[in-house]
């Protein structure tokens, strides 16, 4: 069920929280599957509604700094990021302790933590007085959901409420930072907030690490961290940047099983069917925002194939690659 983000409504959806049901809710990035991280009862109606691996941990929310003290042990490279980021899409992994059950770390001594800038999950929050877990409400692999109406479609028969915010207004997933180890800072997931913004703030160049293939046993440091992720049904085929502004080799064979989505709308386009683009003018932040919602759409019109044009590598562009890449990948 649906419903309208109204005072009357999050007091339901913090009641339902409170009795350790989940629930589907806004934040700047992707919609999340809420529940309470403090609850092993809540955190495991997680997994089991999105068959999510129990190797792959889950991202706590807080209201703000002094909420993350209470469950995990911050440093200074915590504070200084904090103070420019959060609230905001950046999600920092740091020692946690006692509070945080083992199944939302997978095992880890380690939580990933964020503080969300959308004002409905915000509300939630302050009508609560524990943390939550909220993963990507959508079923595990497949695309982020970025409307209500993609949770509604894929989990809606498995959840009570999902709380109505419109579309997420970034489109993609949290940057995620390692910051275990304070003199090694690594950033495991490009997002929203770039390595290069993330280094500016810490004065030090960040790294970011080496992608590779998951065994899918091992428990993973951080979410999305898994070989083939973010993935429609209809197989991706991923293509060059520019390459769409000529008319590309995969237009000719365009039929009604195949799409083609360009970063923007191309030169040579008139009404040929099957084309879709994802900003007028290549705008990374509109291509962002936009991705996860026209993969939906495209799958929910059964293509088989979908060839998406890649974008270039800078700012949120390696965010929106890394999430192609995954969409793309072999299982």
């Amino acid at each position: 069920m649906i419903l309208e983000a109204t005072s009357d409504n999050i007091d339901y959806c913090a009641g339902l929280l409170q009795q350790n049901e989940i629930i589907g809710m806004p934040t700047e990035t992707v919609y999340g599957l809420a529940g309470n991280a403090l609850e092993e009862n809540s955190v495991r109606k997680i997994f089991q509604v999105k068959g999510r691996p129990l190797i792959d941990p889950l991202i706590v929310h807080c209201l703000h700094l002094k909420a993350v003290e209470l469950i995990a042990v911050p440093n200074d490279l915590v504070h200084n990021l904090a103070k420019a980021f959060w609230p905001g899409p950046l999600t920092m992994i740091i020692p946690k302790n006692k509070s945080i059950p083992d199944m939302v770390t997978a095992g880890l001594n380690s939580v990933a933590v964020r503080v969300p800038r959308h004002p409905i999950f915000r509300s939630v929050l302050e009508r609560i007085d524990f943390p939550l877990a909220a993963p990507s409400a959508n079923p595990f692999g497949y695309v982020s959901p970025t409307l209500a109406e993609h949770i509604q479609r894929t989990l809606g028969n498995k959840i009570k409420v999902i709380l109505d915010g419109g579309p997420c207004k970034i489109g993609l997933e949290s940057t995620i930072v390692d910051l275990r180890d304070p003199k090694i800072p690594v950033i495991l997931r490009h997002g929203p907030i770039s390595s290069s913004q993330i280094s500016n703030c810490l004065g030090f160049p960040v790294r970011t690490a080496t992608t590779g293939k998951s065994d899918g046993k091992t428990a993973q440091s951080a979410p999305g961290q898994l070989t083939r992720h973010y993935s429609p049904k209809a197989k991706v085929d991923l293509l060059e940047h520019g390459s769409t502004q000529h008319e590309n080799p995969i237009v000719p064979s365009l039929n009604n099983a195949t799409a083609l989505v360009c970063n923007k709308k191309p030169d040579w386009y008139t009404d040929q069917p099957n084309i879709y683009w994802l900003s007028e003018t290549g705008n990374p932040d509109e291509i962002a925002h936009n991705l996860f919602n026209l993969i939906q759409k495209l799958d929910s019109q059964q293509f088989q194939k979908i060839g998406i044009e890649r974008v270039q590598t800078e700012g949120i562009g390696s965010a929106i690659n890394d999430r192609l890449e995954r969409a793309a990948a072999k299982s």
